[in-house]
């Protein structure tokens, strides 16, 4: 017998870095972000996350937590959290206070998402951990300690065992979500009992992204903050009413990203510079190649794509990262594809 029900509607999520439009500064890129953050709160957003970079003009997300404790006071009820907290750069008792802190802000709405990559060049990785003598820590270990600072149990003997993370209180230590962009995130989140976030927009290997989506459920541990695995698949999405629009906007991470090949510094750049920029043909293949890493379409176009990587790679939410040089542009490109991904159509086939 066929049945009319649908599937829930998949959620949806941000992931902000805070990109700083050329001709603009950084005041006005946080002031985005916070309108950005309350936009998606009212559209229905699950999350909205800051990631972690280093030495990057184009971006003002060094420091996520600042960026979500402001967020924490324009918003009510959409979770906030780190995608992520580059933990290799920190040591794991600040990460404990400063989001547990983050929670006092923002009781229950707190997400503390870890990855192990640096988020910048080596040399700049460098001078992160080394002065905060990190540099021969490994991410198990570091990891292992974090959680011990957050729920204060330590095992016996350990050297840090009586020390504790303020402020102190129950309920104040997010839920940990793993950063991933291979099988190894995969694993330790299964073993931590943590979330699972997995890079496609940095690694867009579908089937990659579904063997360890597989491998990571059927290792998972069950934990107090997740008794059940939990998959977001992160994706670069860009949506306009027309494809020839949204081709249009791509074309500025195109150059952004270029940049980043050569290790310039600059501000993200406008649909205009990526135009006028006299490409040879190495460089058009990069920026090229940075274009097919994302979703790139109409908002019929965008939710199929989106619904088809959800089916693909086993994801129960989708993490949606949109970098345009103008905010409204932005704004608009989330409203078109939760608009879309709502719509019946869009929402898969008829479940029997």
């Amino acid at each position: 017998m066929t049945s009319s029900r649908l599937p829930p509607p998949l959620p949806l999520s941000v992931l902000d870095l805070v990109p700083i439009a050329s001709g603009s500064d950084v005041p006005a890129a946080l002031r985005e972000s916070l309108r950005l953050a309350q936009h998606a709160e009212d559209l229905g957003y699950a999350r909205y996350w800051v990631a972690e970079h280093h030495n990057m003009g184009a971006v003002a997300s060094s420091v996520p937590l600042a960026v979500l404790a402001a967020a924490s006071q324009v918003t009510r009820r959409i979770r906030l959290g780190s995608g992520g907290v580059m933990l290799p750069n920190h040591a794991p008792l600040a990460v404990a206070e400063g989001y547990r802190l983050l929670s006092a802000l923002a009781p229950d709405r707190v997400d503390l998402g870890l990855g192990r990559a640096p988020g910048t060049d080596g040399r700049t990785a460098r001078a992160l951990r080394g002065a905060a003598g990190l540099l021969e820590e490994s991410f198990e270990r570091q990891l292992a300690e974090l959680t011990a600072f957050g729920t204060g149990e330590f095992p016996a003997g350990h050297p840090f065992a009586g020390t504790v993370a303020a402020p102190a209180g129950p309920g104040l230590f997010p839920p940990l979500w793993l950063l991933s962009s291979s099988g190894y995130g995969a694993r330790v989140a299964a073993q931590f009992g943590a979330g699972l976030a997995f890079a496609w927009h940095i690694n867009p290997d579908t089937a990659q992204a579904a063997a360890a989506a597989r491998a990571y459920r059927a290792a998972f541990q069950p934990s107090a903050t997740f008794p059940e695995a939990r998959v977001i698949v992160a994706a670069s999405v860009i949506c306009a009413p027309t494809r020839a629009e949204a081709e249009e906007l791509a074309l500025s991470s195109g150059l952004m990203f270029l940049r980043l090949t050569r290790g310039e510094v600059a501000s993200f750049p406008s649909v205009q510079e990526a135009r006028d920029y006299p490409y040879t043909p190495q460089e058009r293949a990069v920026a090229e190649a940075a274009r097919n890493r994302a979703v790139v379409g109409t908002p019929d176009e965008v939710a199929q794509r989106l619904h088809r990587l959800a089916h693909d790679t086993g994801a129960d939410e989708l993490v949606l990262t949109t970098m345009t040089h103008d905010p409204a542009a932005r704004r608009r490109s989330y409203e078109l594809v939760m608009t879309a991904m709502q719509q019946p159509a869009a929402a898969g086939p008829v479940l029997s």
